[in-house]
């Protein structure tokens, strides 16, 4: 009798025993994956290296498009979403979130009517026709020192016709979307990389909430990794990029998204 009292004893200690891992494993495994990340992606052209990551399902993170840049500010504020790809510009207007990374630079491209591509001093003398919605932008400043610092003598103007047009890559998309004859002449950004000692300022970054951060898991780890190959993904296979932009709305053609490749980057570059 007590030899069999000692064996239930020793059977239940054990599935105790037993009880008490699985719950440590479990709990553990809760603490390292986190929960799954949620991302706004804005329906953008300059958002297009993250085209895979819209058309890759993924368990550790749901990434969804968004309407407007405004509307995924209000989702992130309002903690619907966990992190989203946002202009540095807004993304600095939110208190509750935190940028980890940069994944493109201001965008900000000129558009003619001819052949011919310009070179940056061809736009001395002439008139050069600013979006009206870019006044007073980083965009603006960063053409403006771009300019000052070449010694280029040109013209800014927010309404009414010019020899070119600068905007940015959603305002090139609508042009050349409407009117055929219009094509990409220069493209700002990569103008400054080339003839300034700094790099150009950073355009789309990865905002995320502080509150999310403080117990973001292996899910975030992951959704960060994704990213980054999404972004060298988009720049080696252009072909399949511009496809899969289509595809998943950043874009409204694969012609028009293939024309826009070239002034889209493909960055991912933490911040510290």
């Amino acid at each position: 009798m007590k030899q069999h009292t000692r064996t239930q004893t020793r059977l239940i200690a054990a599935a105790f025993g037993l009880l008490l891992a699985l719950l440590g494993v479990l709990l553990w495994q809760g603490i390292r994956r986190g929960d799954a990340v949620r991302v706004g992606i804005p329906r953008s052209p300059a958002a297009m290296g993250a085209a895979m990551l819209l058309q890759t399902p993924s368990a550790q993170y749901s990434c969804v498009l968004g309407s407007t840049e405004k509307a995924l500010q209000t989702a992130l504020a309002a903690g619907e979403l966990d992190a989203a790809l946002l202009p540095w510009a807004a993304a600095r207007e939110m208190p509750e979130v935190e940028i980890l990374a940069a994944v493109g630079y201001e965008p900000l491209v000129i558009l003619g009517r001819t052949e011919q591509e310009p070179a940056l001093e061809d736009l001395a003398g002439k008139t050069l026709l600013l979006d009206e919605p870019l006044r007073g932008s980083r965009a603006e400043e960063m053409l403006r020192t771009l300019l000052r610092e070449e010694e280029i003598g040109c013209t800014v103007v927010y309404e009414g016709t010019g020899d070119w047009i600068a905007c940015d890559l959603d305002g090139a998309a609508a042009r050349l979307a409407e009117d055929a004859d219009w094509h990409i002449a220069l493209s700002v950004t990569k103008q400054w990389k080339k003839r300034m000692a700094s790099p150009p300022p950073y355009g789309l970054c990865l905002a995320v909430r502080r509150e999310y951060l403080e117990r973001a898991g292996s899910d975030f780890a992951a959704f960060q990794r994704a990213l980054k190959n999404a972004m060298d993904y988009g720049a080696e296979k252009r072909k399949k990029t511009v496809a899969m932009a289509a595809e998943v709305g950043l874009v409204s053609t694969e012609a028009l998204a293939d024309a826009l490749y070239p002034s889209c980057d493909f960055l991912y570059q933490r911040i510290e």
